[in-house]
């Protein structure tokens, strides 16, 4: 057992009033927030300090009660922030002092109380710690007395090594990753295996920690060299099992909680009856609910956000004779409300000295900028939270990404691009001036910039893997530069989105979907362009990114397809030049990843066209001129105007944990007197029907335009092809049998088997299409699927 578990000093402070839950219904308190659910309840309560906590905890003798505080991806985020705003204070992280005061009032309040942590204590930290290589964090929660913590993927950013060699040693709590084999250093934390127990109140509380089993994709495969992840549910099952099956010799408890690195909500339905309670992490969503698990127990389940600004709270009540556990609470106190300030456990020493030290190099400007860059929201005021959606932020660092290849290395290559990876992105670019210190909090991590050539379809396939239905995250929307245009099959991301939802649920594995999955990645990107052009399946991409994603991590397991060429350049040194040169002093509110999903009437002559994607997510960037307001659809005429067909305004309604913010759906009706060309169809020879509708059927061109808050526009590089009413043909002249001809590459297997009655062309694809007017004729045609839209998924799945 460490020191901090022998001696704690009994700080007496303001007491810490914990609200009393029914062990089914949890009540809020008055002025509580409630939140998402999942299953039950959500509590955000504010500390009320001055209350009699000891009396909300009575113990009656016949049971015990188990007290548990919980953090859950602090990340280095020991320094206050607040800012004002409206004569008002607002704290967005109450930092550690905040944190040991609330710990001490708890533990005053009642003796037996622990602090636990899911992991990510360090890595990708805030820039007072990262600087300082996480030390000023570890003293202090070693100071605060933190008595067990699961290891997160980013305890592993450094690699395996280090981890055992470095950081085991220099936390006194023990470190559990019970699904993690292959590092004997590691293994023999706590009690060995990732499990810790310790007596509270005469009960035998049992830990069981486990990280997620997505770690591979979430560092470098050489932090992992020789070490082995198992599945978390079936590990952190097994040692739950094994700490209640009576058998002394493997370890006993009466309780059994589980510090799991991954989203409490997409997996606590699935532990079994040994669990007793669940602190989650990984995500930095908040959850809190007693919820049933696979064996119909009920399990207290409590995932506590990022950086401090929550503390997770579960309490269980243990009956002596029966030994039957019931969920007292299950709740999260909101730190950013709370007023305790007394300094704790000498924290205010440590937090005060990191300052000093980590302020004096980051405290020079690097740059001004006219605009803030943010990362993803959740409810637009919560950046960071949405790392599904496409954000300014990630694309800034792009875009730097892309010059620095372009201006220093000039690689062989017909176009260049730079990626970024959302989770590499840990903090926002806010207006004014900016530190070096505050560039450096963005990106903490300090991998080395490289690149890697690959092909057109390689690069389609990169996109695709932004949908993970069997991660944490439904989507990992990465961060391209200003060159590149994505456009997105929306039936086929909705799909995505949809087994992503039943394998968290547990209704379906991922083995069962696999098939289903490829097949709709494969669908999921219509057409990309590059430098204005689109990009060919053989054309030569060269790809500039950090050394992580560049080996595939996040899931982008192509990218290591290639070998690529490593520089030594470090990636936030590559985007402070870029910023430093004045190169992105404003956001482009121009969204370079677009959803496009087309249906067109049976009967020819309409069509309704549903845009996704339009917008960001920050409430300031939604409201900022150059956002995007309305969509309009135009078509040529046969005399050779053009006519405003409709508009839609966009919604820019938060679509959380989704790429989809910003829709607008526009339902068209084409004019008597529309120029028209031959539908693209199936067959090469004339007279043909595919799926009702002749291929010589006329279709009009209509064209798309984004207009922003400022009047600005931007036209859409893809384009619909919409087949006309048959008595319109008839009145406009259309074209007999074997007029037209639709010329594509004999090859091009994109127009296999291409039926009407609904597909998108595309401005580069089309660049030869037949317009009755301009004598045109059509490349390629990008068709959504046939099947009907009666769920977004196939009804045998």
């Amino acid at each position: 057992m460490r020191l901090q578990h022998l001696v704690r000093a009994s700080v007496s402070l303001t007491a810490f009033a914990l609200a009393v839950f029914a062990p089914v219904a949890v009540a809020p308190p008055v002025e509580a927030v409630a939140v998402t659910p999942i299953g039950g309840p959500v509590v955000v309560a504010a500390p009320a300090p001055g209350a009699n906590a000891a009396a909300v905890l009575a113990d009656d003798g016949a049971s015990a009660t188990i007290n548990l505080l919980g953090i859950a991806d602090f990340g280095g985020h020991i320094e206050r922030v607040s800012t004002q705003a409206e004569g008002a204070l607002l704290v967005s992280e109450p930092g550690a002092v905040t944190l040991a005061c609330e710990v001490a009032a708890a533990r005053a309040a009642h003796p037996g109380t622990l602090l636990v942590s899911t992991g990510d204590n360090v890595g990708g930290s805030a820039y007072v710690s990262s600087v300082l290589d996480d030390q000023p964090t570890i003293d202090v929660l070693n100071a605060i007395g933190l008595d067990v913590t699961a290891a997160g993927n980013h305890e592993f950013d450094r690699g395996a090594g280090d981890l055992s060699s470095r950081l085991l040693g220099a936390f006194d709590a023990p470190v559990l990753a019970a699904n993690i084999t292959g590092n004997e250093a590691l293994g023999a934390e706590g009690d060995g295996d990732g499990v810790w127990t310790t007596q509270v109140d005469g009960v035998t509380v049992g830990f069981v920690g486990a990280v997620t089993d997505s770690l591979p994709s979430l560092v470098t495969s050489a932090a992992l060299e020789e070490v082995e992840v198992a599945g978390l549910v079936e590990t952190v099952n097994a040692r739950a099992a094994a700490l209640k099956d009576g058998n002394a010799a493997n370890g006993e408890a009466d309780v059994v909680i589980v510090l799991a690195h991954e989203d409490a909500a997409a997996f606590s339905n699935q532990f079994n009856g040994s669990v007793d309670a669940v602190f989650g992490g990984h995500t930095h969503d908040a959850h809190a609910a007693a919820i049933t698990g696979k064996d119909g127990n009920r399990i207290a389940v409590v995932q506590s956000g990022q950086y401090g600004e929550l503390l997770g709270n579960i309490t269980l009540s243990v009956d002596r004779d029966s030994g039957a556990v019931s969920v007292v609470a299950a709740k999260n106190i909101d730190l950013t409300a709370s007023s305790c300030a007394s300094d704790a456990y000498g924290v205010q020493d440590i937090v005060d000295q990191a300052v000093r030290d980590s302020r004096v190099a980051g405290a020079r400007v690097l740059t001004a900028l006219n605009t803030g860059f943010y990362r993803g929201t959740n409810t637009g005021s919560d950046p960071g939270a949405n790392r599904s959606t496409e954000s300014t932020a990630a694309n800034v660092i792009a875009d730097s990404y892309r010059a620095w290849l372009t201006n220093e290395i000039r690689p062989e290559g017909e176009h260049y691009i730079g990626l970024m990876n959302p989770g590499g992105v840990r903090s926002d670019y806010l207006l004014g001036e900016l530190t070096e210190g505050e560039a450096y909090t963005v990106q903490p991590f300090g991998n080395a910039m490289g690149y890697a050539t690959y092909t057109g379809a390689q690069f389609k396939a990169v996109l695709a893997q932004q949908w993970q239905p069997g991660t944490s995250r439904p989507v990992l929307m990465l961060g391209v530069s200003d060159n590149v245009r994505v456009y997105l099959n929306q039936d086929a991301a909705d799909e995505l989105e949809e087994y992503w939802r039943r394998i968290c649920a547990g209704e379906r594995t991922l083995e069962e979907l696999s098939d289903a999955i490829a097949g709709a990645r494969a669908r999921v990107i219509r057409s990309v362009y590059v430098d204005d052009v689109e990009l060919a399946d053989d054309a030569d991409v060269v790809v500039a990114s950090n050394s992580f994603m560049l080996s595939g991590g996040d899931g982008f397991t192509v990218l290591r397809e290639t070998p690529s060429a490593s520089t030594g350049v470090l990636d936030r040194t590559v985007t402070a030049e870029y910023l430093r040169a004045g190169s992105a002093v404003a956001a482009d509110l121009s969204k370079r990843q677009v959803g496009v999903d087309l249906d067109t009437a049976a009967a020819g002559g309409a069509a309704t066209v549903r845009f996704t994607g339009l917008s960001f997510t920050a409430a300031s960037e939604q409201a900022a001129p150059g956002s995007a307001q309305e969509v309009t659809a135009t078509v040529a005429l046969a005399d050779g105007a053009t006519q405003q067909l409709t508009s839609a305004v966009v919604d820019a309604t938060i679509t959380p944990e989704r790429p989809e913010t910003g829709t607008a759906t526009l339902n068209i009706a084409l004019p008597d007197d529309v120029a028209t060309t031959v539908c693209p169809g199936g067959g090469r020879q004339t007279g043909q029907t595919v799926d009702g509708v002749s291929t010589a059927a006329a279709c009009a061109v209509v064209s798309f335009t984004l207009v922003a808050r400022d009047g600005t526009t931007r036209g859409l590089e893809l384009q619909a092809l919409v087949p006309v009413a048959a008595a319109a043909q008839s009145q406009a002249g259309g074209p007999a049998n074997g007029a037209q001809v639709i010329v594509a590459p004999a090859d091009e297997p994109v127009l296999a088997n291409t039926g009407v009655p609904d597909f998108l062309g595309s401005i580069g694809a089309m660049a030869g299409l037949l317009l009755a007017a301009a004598g045109l004729a059509c490349y390629a045609v990008i068709r959504r699927g046939l099947r009907g839209r009666t769920g977004v998924v196939p009804s045998d799945l």
